[in-house]
């Protein structure tokens, strides 16, 4: 093996060795033995018929394969239709802040003074202009925002899941893993939460990096016409997925670092590939002046009073307390710097302190930690959603169960995922020689570029590791020897053994495990919790004196608790009556909420909110464009806001 192989090899080795971790994390996080057995369980299972699998589906004919994946894509839109009607959830953070600037500007207003999330943020000026022009069509169609929001996560998300089929099939030429990719795709959360209820960068992005190295793999057998239509459709969505989601720039360091491979080792590789290629690394750059250009249409301008240093999240990514993910409590110190400067000359100082805190040790704990939330996928589809708006007739142990199942279902399926991706990177790693396609090569190493991007240098979340899949998804399509001809060494009854004693193990542990498979939860039955946060100094409505403020909420489950959000100082009083039989209950003040616990039947509810002094007060209404925020308006005296909503949350403590 010569000296530059070995090099080389390095990247397969590093993201094997990160995707073991992710199985780990997934296995073991969030913290639950009874869940974490079934998740064992479930692998084990997997692990014994996938073979049986393979050898099942690789029978069947092109014909068969075409329509299992076409009706299962049908089935998914239905179910994921249902989803939207049935079962929208309340949207809050960034995403929120986002649609609600954007409506702003499909409006061709210009303020950006409503709250100072984007100055703090102007990374997702980008954004917010690009989902403003979106929702000027799609309110030029007479549609919604609702609609136009629901339909353009649609239009990314079935893309995304489509393309991922397509390359799978095209490029594997196996028919049980793109069976296998199908069948998560339409039993899992995947398609039915976040990516479908949210929409923000992620997935864009995702979409991005998928058609990117579709372009790339296909582009040597692609005629003179086909590269021109498809290098330019290659250059305008990396220029968009930059000015989306900023760490993309990754995959054009990856490419960078590709082309270097080329110079040592096969120059001859640079004629095939430099074109595209090259016009990547030009998408990159165009999304320079581009920004520039979207800040000065939008009338946008920075303020350095409130943007945060990029050194800030490197000092996040080394805080121990959060294991590296996003820290409120250094935001807050950021905010006490009066310029951007101060905050600079403090993190100076402050990253090589917390660095030297932390000690050898701890630096590689931390390392360690921030990569197995990188990667794990349990919680994922909670994110950005603070529950259900209106949650179904049904037991809340169920729902919770539910919940459970769909964590379960996720794991398991990300775990099958680097598993196979796992393989793979040992094929390659075991190779006397490099594979004829560099583009994998390319996969690899942009997996990598991310792994140690987000271990190493900057702050973590589960949601960014979601960068990972399609290249895995690549990666695992990449033509090798087998995992099912490496399996035949194994009998089915060794193979039953080592699987059937994984599970055994798992099953007697989790029938020792004293602790409740359901355990004590809250449970939102109802909620509307969007809003622009008093954290980046959301403007507040003005209450009159004499002015009664209501709200209707309807509840299909049992309640215990009711939270309106109501600033620190507001003197009001507030009141939850039961329109079913006109019983009232009388919120108690919190610091900034009132709150009345009790036993509410299912029915609807009005929440009313007085103003008896002789002063104006201030109250937290999100006031939209044409997004509704809930499914009753809010009344201000007699005058009713259909696009206008308190923040509230109705939940229920479900025992074990």
């Amino acid at each position: 093996m010569s000296k530059k192989l070995t090099v080389f090899k390095i990247f397969p080795l590093i993201l094997a060795f990160g995707l073991l971790i992710g199985i780990v994390s997934n296995i073991f996080f969030p913290q639950d033995v009874k869940l974490s057995c079934l998740v064992v369980i479930a692998c084990a299972g997997l692990a014994f018929v996938w073979p049986l699998f393979q050898t099942l589906t690789n029978r069947l004919s092109s014909k068969s394969v075409t329509r299992f994946i076409i009706s299962g894509l049908l089935l998914m839109v239905v179910i994921q239709l249902l989803v939207l009607h049935f079962l929208p959830v309340t949207v809050y953070h960034d995403p929120f802040r986002v649609l609600s600037q954007a409506e702003l500007l499909s409006k061709n207003n210009y303020s950006w003074s409503n709250s100072t999330y984007f100055w703090r943020y102007p990374n997702n000026v980008s954004i917010t202009f690009l989902l403003g022009q979106w929702l000027k069509f799609t309110n030029f169609l007479g549609l919604t925002t609702n609609a136009g929001l629901h339909f353009l996560s649609l239009i990314f998300l079935d893309s995304f899941i489509s393309l991922s089929l397509k390359n799978i099939r095209r490029f594997s030429k196996q028919n049980g893993l793109v069976l296998a990719a199908l069948i998560f795709f339409l039993i899992s959360p995947f398609a039915y939460t976040y990516y479908l209820q949210v929409f923000y960068s992620d997935l864009p992005a995702m979409v991005c990096l998928l058609f990117g190295f579709n372009v790339l793999m296909r582009w040597p057998t692609l005629s003179k016409k086909n590269r021109l239509f498809q290098g330019l459709g290659l250059f305008l969505l990396i220029l968009i997925g930059q000015l989306i989601k900023p760490n993309l720039i990754v995959f054009g360091i990856a490419i960078i670092v590709l082309l270097g491979i080329f110079l040592i080792r096969n120059r001859s590789q640079l004629l095939i590939y430099g074109i595209p290629l090259a016009i990547i690394l030009i998408g990159f750059g165009a999304s320079i002046p581009a920004k520039a250009a979207i800040q000065n249409n939008v009338h946008f301008t920075n303020n350095t009073k409130y943007e945060l240093p990029t050194a800030n999240w490197i000092w996040m990514s080394y805080d121990h307390k959060s294991y590296g993910t996003y820290s409120n409590s250094a935001v807050k110190k950021m905010n006490t710097f009066s310029t951007i400067a101060d905050r600079k000359t403090y993190l100076k100082k402050a990253i090589p302190k917390r660095i030297k805190a932390l000690g050898p040790r701890g630096v590689i704990e931390q390392w360690l930690i921030k990569t197995g939330i990188l990667l794990k996928v349990g919680d994922l589809q909670a994110s950005y959603s603070g529950g259900l708006i209106e949650a179904p007739n049904i037991q809340p142990k169920l729902q919770i169960i539910l919940t459970m199942l769909g964590s379960l279902i996720m794991r398991v399926g990300f775990i099958f995922i680097y598993g196979i991706a796992f393989f793979k990177c040992l094929v390659m790693l075991t190779a006397k020689k490099a594979s004829g396609k560099p583009i994998i090569g390319l996969a690899v190493i942009t997996a990598v570029g991310y792994l140690l991007f987000h271990t190493f240098v900057w702050e973590t979340e589960s949601r960014y590791g979601q960068a990972l899949l399609p290249l895995l998804f690549i990666v695992s399509a990449f033509p090798t020897p087998s995992i099912l001809q490496s399996t035949k060494t194994f009998s089915m009854r060794k193979r039953g053994l080592i699987t059937g004693g994984i599970a055994v193990l798992a099953v007697l542990v989790f029938v020792t495990e004293s602790t409740s498979f359901v355990r004590p939860k809250e449970v939102v039955v109802a909620s509307q919790r969007s809003q622009l946060s008093a954290q980046y100094d959301a403007k507040l409505a003005t209450i009159q004196p004499g002015t009664t403020v209501t709200q209707k909420v309807k509840i299909k489950q049992p309640t215990t608790k009711v939270s309106i959000l109501v600033p620190k100082r507001a003197h009001l009083t507030g009141t939850l009556v039961s329109l079913n039989n006109q019983k009232r209950y009388t919120f108690k003040r919190t610091k900034t909420y009132f709150i009345v616990h009790g036993k509410f039947k299912r029915g609807t509810y009005q929440i009313v909110l007085n103003n008896f002094n002789r002063k104006a007060q201030k109250l937290q209404i999100v006031q939209t464009q044409s997004y509704r925020l809930a499914p009753y308006p809010l009344r201000i005296k007699d005058t009713q806001h259909a696009y206008a909503s308190l923040i509230y949350t109705f939940s229920n403590k479900v025992s074990s």
